[in-house]
């Protein structure tokens, strides 16, 4: 599920008709399996956690790299001006894969039960006949 979601495929089914609609905006449900997004109060924070994880990460390895690179010399304002950089830009580039890969691991840790699975269904129907719910 991890592979799909960095690939921003849904988690569930694998398809490409998930629900991104856009690098911003989402649709409530894959438009293929039906699986919501939102299957809890709250998920966008583990989305953001994810994100901010990654960026955090991005910012250390640039100031590691950057300052193993430069010693004995660090040039600070360069130095500062590209992890400014890294910490706006990466936020944005993850953003949708922040919310595929957190609903992989919602996925895997609390598995869809009978009747959220029925209810994915039902949406797929729904969307075939082209109502939305």
């Amino acid at each position: 599920m991890a592979v799909r979601a960095m690939t921003l495929r849904c988690p569930w089914c694998g398809s490409r008709r998930t629900f991104l609609r856009g690098w911003f905006r989402r649709h409530p449900r894959c438009r293929t399996c039906g699986i919501a997004w939102n299957r809890e109060v709250g998920v966008e924070l583990g989305a953001v956690t994810m994100s901010l994880i990654v960026t955090f990460g991005a910012i250390a390895v640039c100031m590691g790299v950057g300052f193993a690179l430069t010693l004995p010399d660090v040039p600070l304002v360069p130095m500062m001006v590209g992890i400014g950089l890294v910490a706006l830009c990466t936020p944005i580039a993850v953003y949708p894969v922040s919310y595929t890969m957190w609903l992989a691991f919602d996925l895997a840790v609390h598995p869809p039960d009978a009747a959220e699975l029925e209810a994915a269904a039902r949406a797929v129907a729904d969307l075939s006949v082209g109502t939305t719910t």
